[in-house]
């Protein structure tokens, strides 16, 4: 049941706006960074500069959302952030001032994360409706990635960001058609816990605890190889490419296979195969990461592009599904933060030993990406190993405890 239908094409439209503007600023930044004469080494540790926001702030949003029971505030908080970010990185080619926008970039982002934490209570974590939300997220990028492609060779790098504060801007508009409905919110879980009480009693089942600590080990390792490659994914592409439109067309497609797999995972995910898809997902990044590197064409960009996209969507969505379907009103905000910051902190940790190891080995970075691919297994390992999807069941119990086991 959807509580607002209204609120969830609202938050749809917004994420799809805000993602897309996202996208083109984490794909072409290091471009705009060439362009203002900033050596490889330098470029790689200053787009460290977003995930390091990133992971810091997501689990004080969500552990301040919980508390307080909104989630509204910090979405409009974190929407109109980013937007006044891009209208001032439009303004100025100042490098050090470019550094503190991206922190302050990151920070906003982090704040309008919660948009997924309120929608998974607007769809009461239905996995289907949840693989919307997934599927239009990766929508924006395609879009994104393909039209800042397209831009650049019109109107040059320059006025990258000029592009990115117009697109984001519809954001500002239909994020205040979204409505919170938390007392709604509340009663239904309320009724639905009562249930599973009720269901627990009856048939003397023991109540599992929330959330496995593998899940979020698993996201950091994980991304902690391949997020930071993604960024100067288009600068390798064109080592070997010499057309903006068809390097913008390989990182889309990436997204635009997602989009087809988020709604098809969203079908097929049950708690019987939430592990399996886990695995294979992760397996995946690291051969992906090793296709980066033999790549020298457009066709095994495109093959590995397609291996990725599997990758990403199949990790992912079980996560995600995983963690909104085990977590209460109580809780689900912070939760939701945890993973988003195992992703960032794998990210931030890996983008600076990528930096470490571009200067180590004079910014070659294809040695550099060797010694990244030993992470996504780690995540396979950790996920094979540790985690138990057992099927949580609510209960009348506390559920504002730390992680537990």
């Amino acid at each position: 049941m959807i509580l607002s239908k209204k609120s969830i094409i609202s938050i749809l439209f917004s994420i799809f706006f805000i993602n897309t503007a996202a996208i083109i600023t984490y794909t072409y930044v290091h471009k705009y960074l060439l362009y203002l004469g900033t050596e490889n080494p330098l470029m790689q540790l200053i787009l460290t500069i977003f995930p390091l926001t990133a992971f810091i702030f997501p689990p004080f949003y969500g552990f301040f959302s919980d508390k307080i029971q909104n989630r509204y505030i910090f979405i409009i908080f974190g929407t109109i952030g980013m937007v006044f970010a891009y209208l001032i990185l439009l303004w100025t080619q100042n490098l050090i001032i470019i550094v503190i926008l991206l922190f302050v970039f990151g920070f906003f982002m982090a704040s309008s994360n919660l948009f997924i934490t309120l929608y998974a209570e607007l769809v009461q974590d239905d996995k289907t409706l949840i693989s919307y939300y997934n599927a239009i997220i990766v929508a924006a990028w395609f879009v994104g990635t393909l039209s800042g492609g397209i831009f650049i060779d019109l109107y040059g790098i320059k006025n990258i960001f000029l592009f990115t504060f117009i697109i984001s801007l519809p954001s500002i508009i239909t994020v205040f058609f979204a409505k919170e409905n938390r007392s709604m919110i509340l009663e239904m879980y309320k009724n639905k816990e009562n249930k599973n009480y009720d269901e627990v009693v009856l048939n003397n089942t023991d109540i599992e605890s929330p959330i496995s600590q593998s899940v979020f080990f698993g996201l950091f390792f994980r991304n902690f190889s391949i997020k930071p490659i993604m960024p100067i994914l288009a600068f390798i592409m064109g080592i070997h490419l010499d057309n903006n439109i068809e390097i913008g067309f390989l990182i889309g497609i990436n997204f635009l296979l997602q989009f087809f797999q988020m709604l098809l995972i969203g079908k097929i995910i049950t708690i019987k195969n939430i592990k399996s898809f886990m695995i294979i997902g992760y397996s995946l990044s690291a051969v992906s990461v090793f296709g980066y590197i033999i790549s020298t064409n457009f066709w095994s960009y495109l093959f590995f592009q397609f291996l990725v996209s599997f990758s990403y969507s199949m990790h992912w969505a079980a996560s995600i599904t995983y963690i909104a379907q085990n977590t209460t009103p109580k809780n689900k905000g912070q939760y939701m933060g945890y993973a988003n910051t195992s992703v960032f902190s794998g990210s931030f940790l890996g983008g600076i030993l990528f930096s470490f190891l571009l200067f180590a080995y004079n910014s070659d970075y294809y040695i550099a990406m060797y010694f990244m691919i030993i992470f996504p297994v780690i995540s396979t390992l950790i996920i094979l190993l540790k985690f138990r999807p057992k099927e949580r069941i609510n209960s009348k119990k506390d559920t504002n405890s730390p992680l537990s086991h």
